[in-house]
């Protein structure tokens, strides 16, 4: 899967700008708050259909302006995504697309931004997002049980609120989530099965030292456990008035040397752990869908010494197209044939 090309209007800071891609290495050069991270943050959009940066689709419009588009080409399909202020429409090869679960994930980003790093200092929830985000984009399945299952659990909580509550509604809510539950925990399983294939390997290359690295996750319950620990919850679920199991209380811990990454990794380390679950993450990404996903990585070089750099570059296949921002080129001592894409003042107006 390739980007060509990208169109942009009234999107942040631009009016109108086109940006070509080529197929291999894209280096985004320009000084800080020019548009360099706009550019990957479109291509987010694309992906995920929403931001990484605000939760609030109208902050994308730029000021004094009624709509935001973003129009991507690539080696197979467009993609338009048109954003206003009363809501977004999607579109492939200029059809429009009813069900946003029909558009996430058929072009598929990979993204690495400074602020992963923050990752251990946010709510378990933050954490299960990026499971959400990046298993539904490639099952339809999962991501459908996802929004099932929340669904479900908004009425089991407001049920549960309630003064009186209807027993036999109660228990038609929890029947009902029984699948759902045990189709995210699966699939969520098989997600970080997968990552810890690969993400020693991936780390001690580019690092190189011989750390182990892993992921644990800590599930609500196995899976063929679920009707049990729903009836068990009861008694629990009426006293604090909230659904107290389910996936929703999952979360999963990285681990280096079987200790805590936070505890004893430095932030280089964990710069590159992070960076190392990303590539994982394209292997899991190739394996269920067959495709390449495009590796998009926001202004991480400048935070790597030279060796690390050389090594991050060389790791990355080259059938993988990579798109990175940057101030400048100074360190990077590049060795493969890239495309230069230089932002300057002036030019998004």
């Amino acid at each position: 899967m390739l980007v060509k090309s990208l169109k942009l209007n009234n999107y942040r800071n631009y009016t109108s700008r086109v940006v070509n891609f080529d197929s291999g290495l894209n280096l985004i050069i320009g000084k800080n708050g020019i548009g360099k991270t706009n550019i990957l943050e479109s291509l987010v959009v694309v992906s995920n259909t929403k931001s990484f940066r605000t939760l609030d689709d109208t902050n994308l419009i730029k000021i004094g302006e009624e709509y935001a588009g973003i129009e991507c080409q690539s080696d197979t399909s467009k993609y338009k995504v048109v954003i206003s202020k009363n809501g977004k429409r999607l579109y492939i090869n200029d059809v429009p697309v009813k069900k946003t679960s029909e558009f996430i994930g058929s072009l598929n980003c990979v993204l690495f931004k400074p602020s992963d790093l923050d990752i251990f200092n946010h709510s378990p929830k933050e954490r299960r997002r990026l499971l959400d985000v990046e298993i539904g984009k490639v099952s339809k399945k999962y991501l459908n049980s996802i929004l099932e299952y929340n669904l479900l659990l908004k009425d089991k909580n407001r049920l549960l609120k309630e003064e009186k509550i209807d027993h036999t509604y109660l228990s038609l809510i929890e029947e009902k989530m029984i699948p759902d539950i045990k189709e995210i925990i699966s699939q969520r399983e098989e997600f970080l099965e997968l990552i810890n294939t690969y993400i020693s390997d991936i780390y001690q290359n580019i690092s190189n030292e011989k750390s182990k690295i892993s992921i644990i996750y800590k599930k609500c319950s196995d899976k063929d456990k679920v009707k049990e620990m729903i009836e068990k919850s009861h008694d629990k679920d009426l006293y604090y008035h909230y659904a107290t199991y389910g996936p929703h209380h999952d979360d999963y811990e990285i681990m280096m040397n079987d200790h805590l990454l936070e505890e004893i990794a430095s932030q280089g380390q964990t710069r590159m752990v992070l960076i190392s679950f990303k590539l994982a993450l394209i292997k899991y990404i190739e394996s269920k869908t067959g495709n390449t996903p495009v590796l998009l990585l926001d202004d991480i070089l400048s935070e790597l010494d030279t060796a690390n750099k050389e090594r991050l570059l060389k790791l990355i296949p080259q059938s993988i197209q990579i798109i990175i921002t940057g101030t400048d080129l100074n360190g990077m001592n590049l060795k493969t044939k890239y495309k230069l894409i230089e932002l300057k003042e002036g030019e998004n107006v």
